[in-house]
């Protein structure tokens, strides 16, 4: 169960975890607010809790323990533990085209590379990985969809590190939203490698006389703290809409809402896939099972969910490569 903590107390508890410190509140509690905040930290501190918990016996603990030593058992005897770790360090660029009936004609043909889910401690080599597989790959923009830290909770300098290694190669523009994995502390720390951070925010990509409406909304998955409703009349009105959000759960109210286009990740795709791309392991939570990787429609909203560069819980992948995504909007 969470705790209900005030927003006092949340900044008092949060003094004790040491990569916690000297984290600024001011910026982010003057843009997003009190409310947001005070939920936002409490989940974080309830979470740190769980995952930091003396108790060896926690069924967290034991499960995560588990899980991993069978998995690596499994890949070790089946022979496939050197393949897995190699495919896990080799991506692929996928192109796609999204077919777009209001798209401006200025927008027309417009490249938005999409990266999901770094999860930079378990492949620390990532940032030469990705510079090299986007050598010589052209893109207008770059979206993230959250995860930049490889376990749940802690220390995320590391992460940072690594991010600010490879942020040349994901061009100047660039805009994220946090995932499960993101301490809402990394807001200002993105904001100086020249990263914009979307939390239940829009911002307009101008072209001449004409507009793509962005929205990024907080992660849904473990924190339900985005905010969908408030887009309503600004997504009607845009002729262009894409929502980014780390994950596709929220696709049907996304629908809804009347957005042209979400990008989501957090899946992994599966990551650890039977031949076909069935998946031993996901994250699909609520959303439909159609949602787990690549493209899906649910009504006019056509949607992606990428299998994420990174790896989660170890650092293998079968039947499912990391991928780096290249969407361009095309009018019809």
């Amino acid at each position: 169960m969470r705790k209900d903590r005030s927003l006092d107390s949340c900044f008092e508890e949060i003094q004790c975890y040491s990569h916690y410190q000297g984290a600024d509140y001011t910026g982010i509690r003057n843009r997003y607010g009190d409310k947001f905040l005070r939920k936002r930290l409490n989940g974080q501190l309830d979470l740190y809790r769980i995952h930091h918990s003396e108790d060896k016996d926690h069924p967290l603990h034991w499960k995560q323990r588990a899980f991993r030593s069978f998995l690596k058992m499994g890949l070790i005897c089946t022979g496939l533990y050197p393949r897995a770790k190699q495919n896990a360090r080799t991506p692929v660029v996928i192109e796609r085209t999204i077919l777009l009936p209001q798209l401006p004609a200025e927008f027309d043909g417009i490249r938005i590379l999409q990266v999901s889910d770094f999860h930079f401690e378990f492949i620390p080599e990532l940032p030469k990985i990705m510079k090299q597989a986007l050598s010589g790959t052209t893109f207008d923009l770059c979206v993230c969809t959250g995860d930049f830290r490889g376990e749940t909770t802690g220390p995320y300098q590391e992460s940072l590190e690594h991010l600010a290694t490879c942020r040349e190669s994901l061009g100047p523009d660039m805009y994220t939203v946090l995932g499960n994995h993101d301490n809402v502390e990394l807001i200002p720390r993105l904001s100086a490698l020249g990263i914009r951070c979307l939390v239940n925010e829009s911002v307009y990509v101008r072209k001449g006389e004409s507009s793509l409406c962005l929205v990024g909304i907080d992660d849904p998955h473990y924190y339900q703290t985005h905010d969908l409703e408030n887009f309503r009349q600004e997504v009607k009105d845009a002729a262009t809409s894409i929502l980014l959000s780390h994950s596709p759960e929220i696709c049907r109210e996304a629908a809804e809402i009347g957005f042209d286009v979400m990008l989501s990740g957090h899946t992994h795709g599966g990551q650890i896939c039977l031949p076909g791309g069935f998946p031993v392991m996901g994250h699909i939570g609520s959303a439909p099972r159609k949602c787990l990787r690549g493209a899906w429609n649910v009504d006019q909203l056509q949607g992606y969910t990428s299998n994420g560069i990174g790896c989660s819980t170890m650092d293998v992948r079968l039947n499912c490569p990391p991928e780096l995504t290249i969407h361009t909007l095309k009018r019809i």
